[in-house]
This record gives structure tokens, C-alpha cells and sequence, in this order.
């Protein structure tokens, strides 16, 4: 285990294979976003293409989510304009939260939020629970609510139930924040399996550099507004 703990430092992993770049998926023009007299991010120029991993890293408040939620349409910019491939249906573009509690409907259980998902979605089955093994996630945990399994093991299920739906672009939001190292380093191996496999753009939230580093291809550094 003490041999395991310590190949499970990002410093330690092996490289990841290189991404091979398609069509742009996103692309934002002069986008800025503030609230009140904090503002978050200056206008800014992004172009995201399918296969492409960037990390998004800087202190807390500095709008790294916020970010994630223009890209994806959730939040309108104060400036600029944010295009998103036409051939893409709305639900390619999908969010893995930090908080996956707040991500669950409350009252029904996990395995009826993962069904449904893949009803809506048209994923096998047997799709999701292969997912869920790769994840360690075991298949009677699914007949609990969200409240009644720990965070780490939510946030496996939220990662599982987020590839349901395929992405073209997955903005991950701190996705292992909750995660000992081992289970993060098993959970990233998942995702960008998942999104080498479909071709996926990726932007993960991280305060970890060296995962930055190992992960994504390049890094947007956000700053504090002087």
C-alpha cells in the first residue's frame, strides 16, 4: 500500500499520450466577466478543439469557474461572445462539479439518477456499470441516496455519470479534490481515457501544478484584478 501511495504522486506517473487535435468545439471573443467591482477575468481569447487538455489554475476568486460556466453557456459574458460548434448537441457540453452533492437530485437514488442518465443519453447498461468497476465504485452503493455515501465516492459516480453523456468538451472543476491520492490517480486515468477515446475537449480546475503538468497540454494561469 505504502509503494502504491507513492506511485500515486503526480510527479511519479507516466506520461500521457498526446492529443491529436480536431475542429474547434468552443471558441470565446473578448469575454470578461465581473460581479459588482470584482472583476474576474479581463476580456480574454480562447479557442478550445476537440482533443485539446488545458488546465485552469490560480487562487481562489479569480473566476476559474466562473470561466468553465461562460464556455458552457451557463452564464452570459459581460463582454465579448462565446461560439459553440453548431454540430454539437447542447448536452455535449457538460460539467463535472466540485460539490457533486449539490449535482444529485436529493430524494431518489444514485442508481436512478445513473439510469436515467443513460436513458436520456442512449448508453448500454452495461456500459456504466463497466465504468463504474473501472472506478472501483461497487454496484450496491447505487441503491443509496447522494447524503448516505461519502464525498469521494460521490464524486466517482458524478465522473461516471458525466461520461454517460459523451462530451465533446467536459470542464471539470476540481474533479479530485475530494480523492486520496491513489483513487485520484485511478479517477484520472478514467476521464482521460474516456475523453482520448471520444475525442473530448478538457479543461480541469486544479491548485495542483504538478497534476496541471502531467495532465493538460497547457495552462491558463488566472490572476488577482489589481
Amino acid at each position: 500500500f505504502t509503494r502504491q501511495l507513492l506511485q500515486a504522486d503526480p510527479a511519479r506517473w507516466l506520461p500521457f499520450a498526446e492529443p491529436t487535435l480536431g475542429e474547434p468545439v468552443v471558441q470565446a471573443h473578448g469575454i470578461s466577466k465581473a460581479y459588482g467591482a470584482q472583476k474576474l477575468f479581463a476580456p480574454l481569447d480562447l479557442e478550445l478543439r476537440s482533443g485539446e487538455r488545458i488546465a485552469v489554475q490560480g487562487p481562489s476568486g479569480t473566476g476559474k469557474s466562473t470561466l468553465g460556466n461562460v464556455l458552457l453557456g451557463l452564464v452570459a459574458p459581460d463582454t465579448g461572445r462565446v461560439e459553440r460548434s453548431a454540430r454539437l448537441r447542447p448536452y455535449a457540453f457538460q460539467k463535472l462539479y466540485q460539490d457533486p452533492v449539490s449535482s444529485f437530485a436529493p430524494h431518489i437514488s444514485l442508481a436512478q439518477s445513473l439510469r436515467d442518465a443513460a436513458r436520456l443519453h442512449r448508453c448500454d447498461w452495461k456500459a456504466v456499470q463497466q465504468r463504474l468497476a473501472q472506478l472501483r465504485v461497487p454496484e450496491d452503493l447505487l441503491a443509496r441516496r447522494p447524503d448516505q455515501v461519502s464525498g469521494g465516492e460521490l464524486q466517482r459516480i458524478a465522473l461516471a455519470r458525466v461520461l454517460v453523456a459523451q462530451p465533446a468538451l467536459l470542464f471539470a472543476d476540481e474533479p479530485t479534490s475530494r480523492l486520496d491520492p491513489i483513487t485520484q490517480q485511478e479517477a484520472i486515468q478514467v476521464l482521460l481515457d474516456a475523453v482520448h477515446e471520444s475525442g473530448a475537449a478538457l479543461v480541469l480546475v486544479t491548485h495542483d501544478e504538478v497534476l496541471a503538468n502531467v495532465v493538460a497540454t497547457h495552462t491558463l494561469h488566472m490572476r488577482e484584478s489589481p
